[in-house]
């Protein structure tokens, strides 16, 4: 979660600002193939791939209390209020409730991240020294379904999503006799 700073000259225990806090609930799966395929001592071919799902779901908003110590106030309890608008995605605390503190929002850091990138690289030696490579690589990722872990879902979202592809070409040839 990027860190939640606002300020608020009520907030006198921490100097004039509040710093909001959460429990992180995370969930990862990865993996990585490299597979190298060596058809003739002068050809080959090689591939790279890293496959990665990656969930956070946060909850448990609190501030902290008292500066140098791990002392919070959780929203949502005593007087404190918090909401939280599922269109908008925008959490809204009130420290205080009715008390002089003002409420603030800020964005539900919850994320689903499906990423998966590939490197395929061709090597043929023409000839000793002369050298030709064709490389292919793509990055892809899909954000979709922050907060929840699903590999049955998130797999397919991730072999589907959108992505980027470079194709590099490079011929090295070796003047001599």
């Amino acid at each position: 979660m990027e860190a939640v700073r606002t300020d608020d000259p009520t907030a006198e225990a921490t100097y004039g600002s509040r710093y909001v806090f959460g429990t992180l609930d995370q969930r990862q799966l990865s993996g990585t193939t490299r597979i190298s395929v060596i058809l003739t001592p002068r050809v080959s071919f090689r591939l790279y791939m890293q496959p990665l799902l990656a969930t956070g779901d946060y909850d448990n908003f609190k501030e902290l209390a008292q500066p140098r110590t791990l002392d919070f106030s959780r929203y949502g309890t005593g007087a404190s209020t918090l909401s939280y608008d599922a269109a908008t995605r925008i959490y809204t605390a009130d420290p205080d409730g009715t008390g002089d503190a003002s409420s603030f929002t800020f964005a539900d850091p919850d994320f689903n991240l499906k990423s998966l990138r590939v490197n395929a690289v061709f090597r043929w030696e023409v000839k000793p020294g002369s050298t030709f490579y064709a490389v292919w690589t793509r990055q892809q990722q899909d954000l979709a379904y922050p907060g929840t872990f699903s590999p049955g879902r998130d797999v397919p979202r991730m072999f589907g999503a959108a992505g980027d592809d470079v194709v590099l070409v490079k011929f090295a040839y070796w003047l001599g006799r």
